[in-house]
């Protein structure tokens, strides 16, 4: 049978998060992503306030789910789940652990993260689950198995600390201490000695902790990584002497050094409280001098002064060592999204609709001949249906940075209905964000009626102050066209003439010339494309392409499939429920310090 170690070596990490500490999942992710982890060990957080939280996993982000409770944790991620650790404060630890390990009776323990809990809580969990489980705490800083598992805020809570301490390498040193800062000494102590850290326990510093110092003993003797443990204490209670009785024993034979805190105490008149509960002397054999004598005698090396505790671990055995070395400034200088959203569609993966100038039969485009008969009140041919299918499908998103998407988001993640998001939506297209489709239309009707040569039509364009809608793209540029623009443009291959397209190219050659982003864009080459396809395959006349224009009938093939993307991108932020939404205060133009200098 696998010891608990062993099973954690083998890949039982699974960490539910109870309650809300985003720097320590943060540094539990970070110490993952560096141990060469291929998923993130957090599988949940309970936390009622929302539905997921945003963390980074290396370099790219994750949205780890939130449940209300532990019970409300879907069957498909509970064969995962193997270690709690409970961030909740010190009243509501213990009910929060009981509802843990009731639901979870197969885990392999966990960590108490506050200080506080009522005593009677705590001897009340030792009776419940110390005999069953690992459980670091009350009051510590959890579990650490190197290169395995990090739970809570031992080793770091960033990735600079862990990389230095080098928890990403197995070792071959147990440390343990009940205080949560000297166990993040201790751990760096014994990687700037050249040794790695096997397995680390902060077992807590309140006077009642569940797993007790004899147990986490015994967890190194049996452990075949561990050649040797490492022990912090201090002055008051009886932990020390558990150590000695078991190497009087032989409980314990793997050399064990320990460093003894608080002979400080002997130069005042009273014995002082030191900052954990227990430390405080109640009788005389509880001073750090005589646990030093008492270690001492039972075989243990226990140096009289801090300098010769790290001397000592100098003199331990050096294992053969293979740090992974990781790329840190990646790490170190990433920013988080302000919206957490996917791309609706893959502009990456754009379907090819006309080959050699016939139409690809994919589909039947019913919701297209439909949407067309009732925007014109006629049946269409079969290719300005697939052109206008096509449309749909390519123009349904393009990505949640654009206006229309972050407003829905926004909108959604206030609290706001699907139709009310929507409509913020809705509310940016316009002449900058898809209500270009509509005026790129009247130019190309414009621009070929006058029959002048589009380098002068530009030009008056530009005399005038005027945009030349249908023209210009933030990302694309030429030699990086846009891929949707490619694959709409083939249809152009079934029309005897495409006047209106012809136009619009040459008026790309001329802006290009003058900036290489000024391409023609989704909305240029649609409106050109629709105007051909209107005027040639349905037998529209020119009066009837004006009102048309006048009508917005262009907008319109770009409003319904973006409805659909607004809807998608809605939807995936109900389901994620961050939260209120609120601009980052390092993003804002004028700073509150700068206004009160202005003042």
């Amino acid at each position: 049978m696998k010891t608990i170690l062993e099973e954690v070596r083998a890949g039982a990490d699974g960490i539910l998060v109870v309650g809300n500490h985003p720097q320590i999942v943060q540094a539990i992710l970070d110490f993952d992503y560096l141990a060469g982890k291929k998923s993130p060990s957090v599988v949940g957080i309970i936390s009622g306030t929302r539905k997921a939280q945003k963390f980074f996993y290396g370099t790219g982000e994750v949205l780890v789910p939130c449940f209300k409770n532990v019970r409300a944790v879907p069957e498909t991620l509970r064969p995962r789940v193997k270690w709690m650790l409970n961030a909740q404060s010190g009243r509501r630890t213990f009910e929060s652990t009981v509802a843990f390990f009731e639901t979870f009776p197969d885990a392999l323990g966990g960590h108490l993260f506050a200080e506080n809990v009522p005593e009677i809580h705590a001897t009340e969990l030792i009776r419940l689950f110390g005999k069953k489980y690992i459980i670091a705490g009350p009051s510590g800083v959890g579990i650490l198995v190197s290169g395995a598992l990090k739970l809570g805020a031992i080793g770091g809570t960033d990735a600079s600390q862990i990389r230095v301490s080098k928890l990403a390498t197995r070792g071959s040193v147990a440390v343990v201490s009940t205080s949560g800062g000297m166990t993040n000494e201790l751990i760096r102590a014994v990687s700037g000695a050249g040794k790695r850290v096997s397995f680390s326990i902060s077992i807590g510093g309140d006077r009642f902790p569940v797993t007790g110092l004899s147990d986490v003993l015994r967890l190194a003797e049996s452990d075949e990584d561990t050649e040797a443990v490492v022990y912090f204490g201090e002055l008051g209670g009886s932990d020390e002497y558990e150590i000695v009785e078991m190497l009087e024993k032989k409980e314990l034979t793997k050399p064990i050094v320990c460093y003894i805190a608080g002979v400080i105490d002997e130069a005042f008149d009273e014995h002082m409280q030191f900052g954990h509960a227990k430390a405080l002397v109640a009788t005389k054999d509880q001073s750090a001098r005589a646990k030093r004598s008492a270690l001492k005698s039972a075989g243990a090396i226990a140096p009289e002064t801090f300098p010769g505790f790290l001397a000592a671990l100098m003199e331990l055995p050096l294992p053969d060592i293979r740090d992974t070395v990781v790329d840190m400034d990646p790490l170190e200088s990433r920013k988080a999204s302000i919206l957490s959203t996917r791309e609706i569609v893959d502009l990456d993966s754009v379907p090819v609709f006309v080959q050699a100038g016939a139409l690809v039969k994919q589909k039947e485009n019913a919701f297209a001949g439909a949407v067309m008969h009732a925007l014109l009140g006629r049946e269409v041919s079969s290719e300005t249906v697939a052109c206008v299918e096509n449309i749909f499908e390519l123009l349904i998103d393009h990505g949640g940075q654009v206006s229309g998407a972050v407003n829905t988001m926004i909108s959604a993640r206030a609290g706001k209905d699907m139709v009310s998001s929507l409509a913020s939506g809705l509310l940016t297209i316009g002449p900058r964000f898809g209500g270009a489709v509509n005026e790129a239309a009247r130019a190309w009707l414009e621009g070929s009626e006058s029959a002048i040569p589009a380098s002068e039509y530009v030009e008056k364009k530009t005399r005038a102050g005027a945009l030349l809608s249908g023209i210009g793209h933030r990302k694309y540029r030429v030699g990086i066209p846009d891929p949707r623009v490619a694959a709409l443009s083939e249809f152009a291959s079934l029309l005897e003439k495409h006047p209106y397209y012809d136009f619009a190219r040459e008026v790309e050659k001329v802006t290009t010339g003058k900036n290489g982003n000024l391409i023609l864009n989704v909305d240029g080459v649609m409106a050109a494309l629709l105007l051909d396809l209107l005027a040639e395959k349905e037998g529209i006349l020119k009066a009837e392409l004006h009102e048309l224009v006048d009508a917005e009938f262009f907008n319109a093939l770009f409003i319904i499939p973006r409805s659909v993307g607004f809807i998608a991108h809605f939807l995936e932020q109900k389901r994620n429920d961050e939260g209120l939404f609120r601009l980052p205060d390092e993003l804002l133009f004028e700073k509150k310090s700068e206004k009160k200098k202005g003042k």
